[in-house]
């Protein structure tokens, strides 16, 4: 990274403090979720807050943000430096026009709320979750107030997440691809071949852990993570965090009666983990290290998850590795019915665990009710039985437990409103990658020969490499020479399933 101009260098010193203490800040959110005891809350809450005022005074120091102002306005900066200033305008929002002790006020607030969220998942109390929760839909609506929106609160939330992005937007996406959604669902439960039973995933039958830990690694190791510069643990919801680029952390969980979840969630995570292992080291410790969105991150893990984990291809290549660990389970499975069981479209209560035709409809149950969350159309204390509601009408099926539905998901714990669109997004994003590889790439012979070292390479070549260097409709653009288009993402979905059940 060649940065020649002097005033940029000056911005870049001071951010370089910016990094290592959010980096420090990641390690006590990463010991949070995998470590920390039910004690401690308290005190991981005190030092989580001390943090984010330390790095709030970093932002608002007035040299600091005086540069910034003068980047703004230099006409001869290079493609990168360009890309820092725009980076910093971006992350300055959120400091520049939030005050201080709001900052604060919400570090502390989502450390105190995921341990109340876990005991209230585990124990199925929503009451345990629902006070906390009523603070942070109210510190972000009041977030959100500072930041300044034009219509509606709840784009304030979706842009940190996604620069740009818009509840009217991803309505206008959903209400496009819903309805070719629910025909696909329809279609494939008309089929002859459709079936939604299995024996192999009930109480008769055990998938050790330790088995399937082994089994995730095995599948860490073939899509290329660096084992010397990142780890894996155990939480109660899978997720990836970068406490520096070459300590990457990824978590999984795991079902004894059902080894595809956590097999799922490793190759998920993994893909987090390839995104910030690939980024051009000379990124760090500057606004252009880390993915650029969520929206592109999710792409990438799902792409790894699903186009390349659940493919007919790579199972078919898994088939012996499967019966390799779990041999009493599998010895009788046929390829044909691996390849169903990683593809059962069923309606179901959980998010991570739906299949890929399914899935959407989870991400606008979530989307439609942070929108009603954020603008006031819903209690909070009304939400829980909203969500049931709201299952029965796009599952048809009916919630037995808030552990199940709205406790699910540890992201509004986390105060990430917002976020939930992403997945929905990286979908969109996902598809149209698959569909650009291809041009490039047999890909179909390299999984179903187990090699994963081209589609990783590919990955770092057009996407991976470049960090926050682009924003992400630009990176979309130019790894497939085309803007957003949804149709890639229904046409998959239909390709491959129609193979399976048509």
């Amino acid at each position: 990274m060649k940065i020649a101009n002097p005033l940029i260098k000056n911005i870049l010193t001071h951010y370089k403090e910016i990094s290592l203490l959010g980096k420090i800040h990641a390690v006590l959110d990463w010991d949070l979720n995998v470590n920390l005891p039910p004690k401690a809350v308290e005190g991981r809450s005190q030092q989580s807050e001390y943090l984010a005022k330390q790095i709030t005074k970093l932002w608002l120091n007035k040299d600091f943000r005086k540069n910034i102002e003068k980047a703004n306005v230099v006409t001869d900066l290079n493609l990168e430096e360009r890309a820092i200033v725009r980076n910093l305008n971006y992350a300055g929002k959120y400091y520049f026009n939030v005050p201080p002790e709001i900052i604060a006020q919400k570090e502390k607030l989502t450390s105190q709320a995921f341990m109340l969220w876990k005991e209230a998942k585990q124990n199925n109390t929503f009451q345990t979750f629902l006070p906390v929760f009523k603070d942070l839909i109210a510190i972000d609506q009041l977030i959100a107030k500072h930041i300044g929106y034009k219509d509606n609160p709840y784009d304030v939330l979706l842009d940190q997440h996604e620069p740009g992005l818009t509840a009217a937007t991803c309505q206008k996406v959903f209400d496009k691809i819903k309805p070719d959604l629910v025909k696909l669902v329809k279609n494939i439960q008309k089929s002859k071949t459709y079936s939604t039973k299995s024996e192999l995933f009930d109480t008769n039958y055990h998938y050790s852990i330790p088995d399937q830990k082994k089994l995730g690694t095995l599948a860490m190791q073939k899509m290329g993570f660096d084992f010397q510069a990142g780890r894996v643990d155990v939480s109660p919801h899978p997720f990836t965090t970068t406490l520096d680029r070459s300590d990457i952390r990824i978590t999984s969980a795991f079902s004894e009666i059902d080894f595809r979840s956590s097999f799922s969630a490793y190759m998920h995570e993994t893909g987090h983990a390839l995104y910030e292992q690939g980024i051009n080291p000379q990124y760090a410790e500057t606004p252009l290290e880390g993915g650029v969105s969520l929206g592109i991150h999710e792409a990438l893990s799902r792409f790894w998850e699903n186009m390349v984990g659940k493919n007919p291809h790579f199972l078919r290549f898994l088939m012996p590795v499967f019966q390799g660990f779990f041999p009493d389970q599998l010895y009788q499975t046929t390829e044909k019915e691996l390849i169903r069981l990683f593809h059962i479209v069923q309606p179901s209560f959980i998010r991570i665990e739906a299949d890929e035709v399914t899935y959407t409809l989870h991400i606008i149950l979530r989307f439609e009710m942070e929108n009603e969350l954020l603008n006031g159309k819903i209690k909070p204390e009304d939400a829980p039985e909203i969500w049931r509601a709201k299952c029965k009408k796009y599952f048809g099926i009916v919630l037995p437990t808030d552990s199940e539905g709205i406790l699910q998901d540890v992201h509004w714990a986390y105060g990430e409103f917002g976020y939930f669109p992403s997945y929905a997004l990286g979908n969109l994003y996902g598809a149209q990658l698959w569909a650009s590889m291809k041009k490039d790439i047999a890909v179909d012979e390299e999984l179903a020969n187990g090699r994963l070292t081209k589609i990783h390479a590919w990955l770092d070549d057009m996407m991976h490499q470049y960090g926050s260097l682009y924003l992400p409709h630009e990176l979309l653009k130019k790894a497939t020479h085309e803007d957003l288009n949804p149709d890639y993402f229904v046409d998959y979905l239909t390709e491959k399933y129609k193979k399976i059940y048509y």
